[in-house]
């Protein structure tokens, strides 16, 4: 019975002054001077404490030295003030002691996080640390966060978490120390802290460019959009474009996120603009320029008489993804664009065949790579096609004969047409074979006339009409047909002239009425004697001109006839054509009394004349003897039976008469007269 007692009083003796277990130590912490603050958690099954012991050691097998005991179980917390854990790493354990002056085995041993910086010279920090504790501790949160701050006491800016022990931070500070510390949380709330380390950072590295998109036309305005991707890197402050080559800088793009520049100042419709971009940061490191991208030039011609319009364009160059091909927009009338053609990367000219009249034909080149996600448009071309054009009217005014060999043609046509020449043909008969006799050039003048010298006016009609060539050559439209008036006569007995004409032909307003003109002795400008209705057209037209009114002429008579044309509407004219003229001439007559008396009825010998040509006239009387005792030039003196003033005796006496024909052939007519008294 007393050995059972003394043995569990000895137990309870020895229970109530030993810990069982050790204290959790959690945290271990640097703070800004070096120092390490420990945070650990009370045992839960103490019964007899007396106080903490810590320990610390430079490795995590080295020699591990009490540093101090804390006699409050309710302290959780110590700080290290004799280490500089900024300049290395150190090791702790706790143990408990119970008022037995029995120990606990040692707590976990937690290492202090040792933060080592590295300027890696490109833009980047290297930060590597250790872990508090191989392996982690249960209780210990997963991630590392790294903070950052540029002044040593200034507040923290949280950077990023790890699950490593190492990170790289990119840098894009000009020129500045950047201090950095790394924390991690732990499940009792408090939180392990590194050391702090810092290095100088300048930044020399130029942000990263992607290049350029493409360069593009808008072609509704003509303006270059020059487009591109984000730089890469977060530090941009934004984009200087050049153009040409040399590049010259044009402007400068600000903010990252900004990718896309419209030029106003160079015509990409007049030639090839070439763009280039490079990329500045907030420290103004300035990228090397993109390659060059360069626009399409669209170049085309219209061909009116070949009835197309050719374009060819200049290369699109540096698309990448490569050049796939080019996609030709066409738009008819302002209506929506769409592709009519696509070709080939290595093909840059196409064809538009088979053009519509009274169009406005657009169009505009498009390269593309194939993903389609990139293309770039030229400038749009655009032709109002209006095909060669004929005059709205082509009409011969007139065709009058002026003389034996010349006959007048009198035109009109619409001058506000493109025409290369005019044709003029000539035709013996109506539908008879047609000969160019001229080409005449265009002209401003809606009204013009050709002299037509190689004709006989006086034995054919002839024929005209005209034609045009339009701007392309081709044959145009034909004018209404006109033909010349053939006038011919004859003399009759009874002192009648005989006159037939064909009619004139062909006017808008046909013929209204002929003209009958005469003249006498040579003149040419005659009289009007007569207007002769017009008949069908076809007709031949008669006129019978009584002229024994003028037996005392020389018989010489000219006539030629005037068409006139009736008012009309068509085209406002009323025209006048003559004919060839023709002479007549009655051929001369006389009665010669064979006796007269002085003083009787018949006072005087004088012949009775008609026609006959005063030219050359020349009567004379000679008595028996051959003596000449009368002459006269004047045939309208007569003789008066008369020599040197008395009357000769009665008997025969011999007369001489000579005059001209009107050929100017001379007659002698000789005989003899007898005087009565």
């Amino acid at each position: 019975m007393n050995k059972y007692f003394i043995s569990i009083l000895l137990f309870l003796t020895t229970t109530q002054g030993f810990a069982l277990s050790p204290p959790s130590l959690r945290c271990i912490s640097v703070v800004n001077n070096g120092n390490i603050s420990l945070n650990w958690r009370i045992p839960t099954d103490i019964v007899a404490f007396q106080s903490y012991h810590i320990y610390r050691s430079t490795s995590l097998t080295g020699l591990y030295t009490k540093i101090d005991s804390i006699y409050n179980v309710n302290q959780t917390t110590y700080l290290d003030a004799a280490v500089n854990a900024n300049s290395q790493s150190y090791f702790y354990y706790i143990k408990c002691r119970s008022t037995s002056n029995l120990y606990t085995s040692s707590s976990d041993t937690l290492q202090s996080i040792h933060l080592v910086v590295t300027n890696s010279g490109s833009g980047l920090a290297n930060l590597v640390w250790n872990a508090i504790h191989t392996p982690a501790l249960p209780t210990t949160s997963s991630y590392y966060k790294i903070f950052k701050s540029n002044t040593l006491l200034a507040s923290w800016t949280f950077v990023d978490s790890t699950l490593n022990l190492q990170y790289n931070d990119t840098v894009k500070v000009c020129q500045d120390t950047l201090y950095y510390k790394v924390e991690i949380k732990d499940a009792s709330n408090c939180n392990s802290v590194s050391s702090i380390d810092g290095k100088l950072f300048e930044d020399h590295t130029a942000p990263l460019t992607n290049g350029m998109d493409t360069v593009s036309v808008n072609y509704n305005n003509g303006k270059v959009i020059i487009g591109w991707r984000p730089s890469p890197s977060k530090d941009t402050w934004g984009y200087i474009i050049c153009h040409g080559s040399p590049c010259i800088a044009l402007d400068t793009v600000y903010g990252r996120l900004n990718t896309f520049y419209i030029d106003s100042l160079f015509d990409p419709c007049l030639a090839t603009q070439t763009y280039r971009i490079a990329v500045f940061d907030s420290c103004y490191n300035t990228s090397l320029f993109s390659e060059n991208h360069t626009t399409i030039l669209l170049n085309s011609q219209l061909d009116i008489c070949s009835n197309k319009i050719s374009l060819n364009w200049t290369p699109y160059i540096n698309m990448s993804p490569p050049l796939a091909g080019y996609k030709i927009f066409m738009s008819k009338n302002g209506n929506v664009y769409n592709v009519i053609s696509t070709n080939s990367a290595s093909s840059l000219n196409y064809t538009i065949n088979n053009l519509e009249d009274s169009t406005i034909y657009c169009f505009f080149v498009q390269a593309f790579e194939n993903s389609g996600q990139k293309t770039s448009s030229s400038c749009s071309k655009c032709y109002h096609v209006i095909k060669s054009l004929n005059p709205a009217y082509l009409y011969i005014r007139s065709a009058t004969v002026v003389s034996e060999n010349q006959i007048t043609i009198k035109m009109y046509t619409d001058p506000g047409v493109n025409v290369t020449a005019y044709y003029l043909f000539r035709s013996l008969s109506l539908n008879g074979t047609y000969t160019k006799i001229a080409v005449l050039p265009p002209t401003a003048n809606p009204n013009f006339t050709y002299n037509d010298y190689a004709v006989n006016t006086l034995n054919s009609v002839y024929y005209y009409k005209v034609m045009n060539t339009d701007s392309c050559k081709n044959p145009g439209i034909t004018s209404n047909t006109a033909h010349t008036i053939l006038l011919k006569g004859i003399t009759s007995d009874g002192y009648v002239n005989r006159l037939e004409w064909s009619d004139y032909g062909d006017w808008a307003g046909n013929v209204a009425s002929y003209a009958v003109y005469r003249g006498m002795s040579g003149n040419s400008i005659g009289t009007k004697i007569a207007d002769i209705p017009s008949s069908t057209p076809g007709s031949k037209y008669q006129y019978s001109d009584d002229i024994q009114n003028f037996a005392s002429s020389n018989g010489r008579f000219k006539y030629y006839i005037v068409a006139k044309e009736n008012p009309n509407t068509t085209f406002n004219f009323v025209e006048e054509s003559n004919s060839n003229e023709v002479e007549l001439t009655q051929l001369p007559e006389m009665y010669i009394p064979n006796a007269f008396a002085p003083e009787g009825v018949n006072k005087e010998f004088k012949p009775v004349m008609a026609f006959v040509n005063n030219e050359n006239y020349l009567m004379q009387i000679y008595n028996r003897f051959g003596q000449l005792i009368f002459d006269t030039n004047n045939p309208e003196v007569g003789w008066d039976g008369k020599y040197k003033g008395d009357l000769v005796p009665s008997g025969v006496y011999i007369y001489l008469i000579l005059y001209s024909k009107p050929n100017h052939d001379i007659i002698r007519k000789k005989g003899i007269v007898t005087i009565v008294n």
